[in-house]
């Protein structure tokens, strides 16, 4: 996983706080800059995980292929005030590893930086939402606004995390709270508190929860639920 992050952001307050959020998660910050010109200009080591935070959806392709053509072995990441479809297939088809709507609780959005930042391809739930609203094929022969690439291929790619809700997992009630409570963060022993069984119980559930997902670990059961606008736990002590 890239550690090596800097963020580019116009808003000094964005950067700073975004800066502390991931240096609470184990990244180092090599950089801050306002303007994509800025981190071009600079000496930043190729590898370096980048975050793009807060630019406007017309401009957020661009901006990652201006970073990518300067830094090619980079990761980048968008963050997004929005969702855009449209924005977000270009950003992806420039060669973005993620694509992410701010909106999202602290925990998602620092855990799906953080799969960003193994090389992994992060996409919002509001494109889950997307295709509860409208079918694929209409979604596939859309004609995308403005100077944004066609991208069904992309479209094609995210289909496989279109389960509508938390009522068509494959999972067991018990397990559906266990989950609720991965999401939160719990540990297993905290998990077996508020859910009044044993370490033992959770351990079983959550193996099972790993299986049933198709997924290698917690963070990535985390992820796939609030792919899936399911959430967390806010379970009473």
């Amino acid at each position: 996983m890239r550690t090596d992050v800097c963020i580019v952001s116009e808003y000094e307050i964005a950067r700073e706080g975004l800066k502390n959020i991931l240096k609470s998660e184990g990244f180092k910050i090599v950089d801050l800059f306002a303007t994509v010109a800025e981190a071009v200009e600079s000496s930043l080591p190729q590898d370096v995980f980048i975050v793009l935070d807060g630019f406007p959806v017309s401009e957020q392709a661009r901006l990652v292929k201006e970073i990518l053509d300067q830094f090619q072995t980079s990761l980048v990441t968008v963050l997004s005030e929005r969702f855009d479809v449209n924005a977000m297939i270009a950003c992806f088809q420039n060669g973005a590893k993620g694509y992410i709507v701010r909106s999202m609780k602290a925990l998602p959005m620092t855990t799906s930086l953080r799969l960003a930042a193994m090389g992994e391809r992060v996409i919002p739930s509001e494109l889950v939402d997307l295709f509860s609203r409208q079918p694929l094929s209409e979604l596939q022969g859309a004609k995308p606004s403005g100077n944004v690439f066609p991208g069904s291929e992309i479209i094609k790619s995210g289909s496989d995390m279109a389960a509508a809700s938390m009522d068509q997992t494959p999972l067991s009630p018990r397990e559906r709270d266990v989950l609720r409570c991965l999401m939160a963060g719990y540990s297993n022993k905290l998990i077996a508190r508020r859910l009044v069984v044993c370490e033992a119980t959770v351990k079983v559930h959550v193996k099972a929860i790993l299986r049933k997902l198709n997924v290698n670990n917690r963070t990535q059961a985390a992820i796939w639920a609030s792919s899936r606008g399911i959430s967390e736990a806010h379970l009473a002590p």
